[in-house]
């Protein structure tokens, strides 16, 4: 699973509510210095993460055209954001405390339980998990102890997974996975990481985003519904286009979850999912 398809989802969202939008879409990456619009000038701008709002926020902000934006791990105010009056937007934080209450539940019978928090160590992650462990240092949450390994090398990562039962985990959240980087300095594709991640894990492991779990990803976890996401921004969108002003709207947080799980992944270890959770859950392959 990849987080394009978190988008693919959020897209399908703003057009279910309302259909008559036009949207063109356009790719950008960090070597995207000279970007320039290359469509006619559009009736609102839709960023859809942290590094489009990083790359493009300031630009934007000169043309006066209303922005929403989704999918932002950061403070705004690390973007300048506050001083833009035509932006409005979604912020995604992960269901932190929710995600551990479930792994608690399914993984019971341990005194104290030892969870890794693993992920890449991009912007957006650090974003994302900041706010939780400020330096990213083992916190404890009641009879819960969470440790953290945020990193972008292919090796590092792939040797936590081996060695986590070793280290004396019981679990492991695996947060993004989509800065990691070869010996040889190329970027691995997410998919193939998170699906080597599934093969080699010795122990359970859960997501914070929909995207992370499937067949040959995370067993399941309380994620961010990418869809959910997107009507949320739809919602926004309608009400620009209504005539509202953007600065009247301010900014809305992504807090509502969903249970979301893999069939073979819950199969695979073995895991008892209770009744009020499995019926209301989204279920995969």
């Amino acid at each position: 699973m990849s987080k394009s398809a978190d988008d693919k989802n959020a897209y399908d969202a703003l057009i279910r509510i309302e259909p008559t939008i036009a949207i063109s879409h356009i790719s950008i990456t960090q070597q995207c210095d000279n970007y320039r619009f290359y469509v006619k000038v559009p009736d609102i701008i839709i960023l859809a993460d942290d590094n489009a709002i990083s790359l493009l926020s300031e630009r934007i902000a000169d043309t006066k055209i209303p922005v929403v934006f989704l999918g932002l791990n950061t403070n705004p105010r690390d973007h300048g954001l506050q001083a833009y009056q035509q932006f409005t937007g979604i912020l995604e934080r992960p269901l932190f405390k929710r995600s551990l209450l479930l792994v608690d539940c399914l993984l019971p019978g341990n005194e104290d339980t030892k969870l890794l928090i693993l992920s890449d160590n991009s912007e957006t992650a650090r974003a994302a998990f900041g706010p939780i462990s400020p330096d990213f240092k083992p916190i404890k949450i009641g009879k819960l102890t969470i440790a953290f390994t945020l990193t972008n090398s292919a090796k590092e990562w792939k040797q936590t997974v081996r060695d986590a039962k070793k280290a004396g985990y019981h679990g492991i959240f695996t947060g993004l996975y989509h800065t990691l980087i070869t010996a040889s300095g190329e970027y691995m594709d997410s998919e193939k990481i998170i699906a080597w991640t599934a093969d080699h894990a010795p122990l359970p492991h859960f997501g914070f985003w929909d995207f992370t779990v499937g067949k040959r990803a995370n067993l399941g976890g309380y994620v961010l519904n990418g869809y959910e996401h997107g009507l949320l921004a739809g919602k926004l969108i309608n009400r620009l286009l209504a005539g509202e002003q953007a600065s009247q709207l301010g900014y809305v947080s992504d807090s509502k979850g969903t249970f979301r799980f893999s069939l073979s992944g819950v199969a695979r270890w073995h895991l008892s999912i209770p009744k009020e959770i499995a019926k209301k859950a989204d279920w995969v392959e």
